[in-house]
């Protein structure tokens, strides 16, 4: 490590411990404390805390600008300088008869402009990657939403808040299956989608009063059905 990087290293841990130090010691106090009370005082509206914290994230940041330019700057890490040169010194116990052969630089020793540019590309793939799962991602909500707005097939115009029993025409409330006076069922229960959203009774049993819409022969809530169900309905 040169020492332009290891200043960059020994400037961030010394905003990393201001910030976190200062935090974790005012965390610490009893709340009369003399130091405690003045971390709560303010200056230009802001705690002296909250000052602490920023001067240690601005020193972390310096620190690591400094390192990543060290980085850049294209020195090469000392332990693989170390092995680079021992690889290239040329051999003098026996002489060299034949061409000057170039020696090939050992694998797995990286230098500073290696490393970022490695970084670099790793973060080109990921940022490629993670916007096509967004992409994707994006996709089905939008498809739900297409479906969403799709209209209903069944949509109620009027609710009655009585249904009319057709055998003797006594009121009863919405939701009753049997009739309070005859005791006679209302009707037989169908598919959910085929029937009235108010009392659940057939659509079937609707009156058409317009083209689009009909009246529930049980509740008598006003009703517009939509074309495709009225086909299948036969209404």
């Amino acid at each position: 490590m040169t020492p332009l990087m290891l200043v960059g290293v020994i400037i961030s841990i010394i905003g990393v411990s201001i910030a976190l130090g200062v935090t974790f010691y005012y965390l610490s106090l009893p709340l009369e404390a003399p130091f405690r009370k003045f971390l709560d005082s303010t200056l230009m509206g802001m705690p002296y805390l909250l000052y602490f914290v920023i001067v240690g994230g601005i020193l972390s940041g310096v620190g690591l600008l400094i390192y990543v330019r060290a980085v850049r700057s294209g020195v090469t890490i000392t332990h693989g300088r170390r092995r680079s040169m021992a690889l290239s010194r040329p051999a003098t116990r026996r002489p060299v008869t034949g061409p000057p052969t170039q020696v090939q630089k050992p694998t797995g020793v990286a230098t500073g402009p290696d490393i970022v540019e490695e970084i670099e590309k790793e973060i080109e793939e990921i940022v490629k990657s993670s916007s096509e799962v967004s992409e994707t991602v994006e996709e089905k909500p939008v498809a739900e939403v297409v479906e969403e707005e799709r209209q209903p097939l069944v949509k109620v115009i009027s609710r009655a808040s009585d249904m009319v029993c057709p055998h003797c025409g006594t009121l009863n409330p919405i939701g009753s299956k049997k009739c309070s006076s005859c005791g006679k069922k209302f009707y037989e229960p169908d598919d959910p989608s085929r029937s009235c959203p108010v009392c659940g009774a057939p659509l079937k049993l609707s009156k058409r009063i317009s083209e689009k819409l009909f009246v529930c022969g049980i509740c008598f809530s006003e009703l517009e059905i939509a074309p495709e169900l009225q086909k299948s309905l036969k209404l």
